[in-house]
């Protein structure tokens, strides 16, 4: 009996151990479905948040993208304006820069083809005048009148290729008077800035020398031609042409030899040939030489024109001045007598509407006080 209870209680404690670890295995079933089912929602949710932090990647990327493109793109259009700002400043006086640098180029180029030009026109004139020279030599030779003519013609023609014009700043054959009323007619007489003169005498034969390059053996022929100017410089000197009234000369004259050759030949027969001329205050000039003078003229001339119309653009700006002075003046006074204009129509209005006793007001208390008017102040 006790054999049979004892098992009896066995069986009953297995049953409820089974019942009790069933209900236990089935809850432990139905959690375990529970977290399943949680996990695999997770899972879901993890999978759903990790596409969407990959197109949140995405769409920050695109947007960094996007971000960093408009930073450049806008530092980019800051930095062509900065740079404009700097650069377009720089850009103008280079352009400035440039623009006077080729004016100046263009000058340049301009005063050396004119220094070209005039070179090129004074070595012309003294092929010209040495081949006139030499083909009227021998047609000139034993006519003294007719030689002095030719040297006269190429002496004006040296003047005219200069700019010089007759009548005004040189004279040809010009009589005049010394101080004992004899007469005198210097070939040229050569007019310079501020009043001064210079005579230029071309009466120099040139015979003796055509026969000396006709035969240069002949040393007779050659000594005449050297005699022949020095008789010119002596009647010269005797002159005086510096004393002529109405020339106001410089110390010195000039004698023109019109052939280079037949000046050079004497020069170097007689060393002392041109010192000789300049003690007595003669100067012995070729085409080359007087050409050289002539240039120095010319350019004395010009310097004096522009300090002239310096001179008249300082006296016209001085008139200029003074006009813009007076201007300011009148419009002193007229400013003043608007300020008196307008106080007095000040005053005139405070009497007639703003001031005390005003007769607008006078005229509203009168018809205050019954004044009939058919219109009203101010219409």
């Amino acid at each position: 009996m006790d054999i049979v209870i004892a098992v009896l209680s066995l069986l009953i404690g297995v049953f409820i151990s089974y019942y009790i670890l069933n209900k236990k295995l089935l809850s432990l079933s139905e959690k375990n479905i529970q977290l399943k089912t949680t996990l695999e929602e997770k899972e879901k949710n993890y999978a759903e948040k990790l596409e969407f932090v990959d197109q949140l990647k995405t769409q920050v990327n695109s947007d960094f993208k996007t971000l960093a493109s408009d930073i450049l793109k806008n530092d980019r259009d800051k930095l062509k304006v900065d740079n404009s700002d700097l650069l377009t400043p720089l850009q103008t006086q280079l352009k400035s820069f440039r623009e006077r640098i080729e004016t100046i180029t263009k000058e340049q180029i301009e005063e050396r083809t004119s220094l070209k030009e005039q070179i090129k026109s004074l070595h012309e004139a003294n092929i010209d005048t040495q081949q006139s020279a030499q083909n009227l030599t021998n047609a000139l030779t034993y006519d003294n009148k007719l030689q002095g003519d030719w040297g006269e013609e190429i002496l004006s023609s040296l003047l005219s290729s200069y700019g010089f014009k007759e009548g005004v700043e040189f004279d040809l054959q010009k009589q005049y008077k010394n101080e004992a009323g004899e007469k005198f007619k210097p070939d040229v007489i050569l007019h310079l800035p501020e009043g001064k003169d210079v005579v230029i005498d071309s009466k120099v034969s040139l015979k003796d020398y055509v026969d000396y390059m006709a035969d240069q053996s002949n040393e007779e022929a050659l000594k005449k031609h050297i005699t022949s100017i020095e008789t010119q410089i002596k009647n010269i000197s005797i002159k005086e042409y510096e004393n002529l009234e109405g020339v106001r000369s410089l110390d010195f004259i000039f004698v023109f030899i019109p052939i280079e050759g037949a000046l050079l030949l004497a020069l170097q027969q007689k060393h002392s040939l041109f010192d000789d001329a300049l003690k007595k205050n003669i100067m012995l000039v070729s085409p080359s030489m007087l050409s050289m003078s002539l240039k120095t003229v010319n350019f004395m001339w010009q310097t004096d024109k522009q300090n002239k119309n310096a001179d008249e653009i300082a006296r016209q700006a001085g008139k200029m001045y003074d006009k813009l002075a007076g201007f300011f003046n009148d419009l002193d006074k007229i400013e003043s007598q608007l300020d008196k204009t307008k106080e007095g129509f000040s005053d005139a209005r405070k009497k007639l509407q703003t001031g005390p006793g005003n007769l607008i007001g006078r005229a509203g208390k009168l018809k205050a006080l019954g004044v009939k008017s058919n219109k009203e102040i101010g219409e």
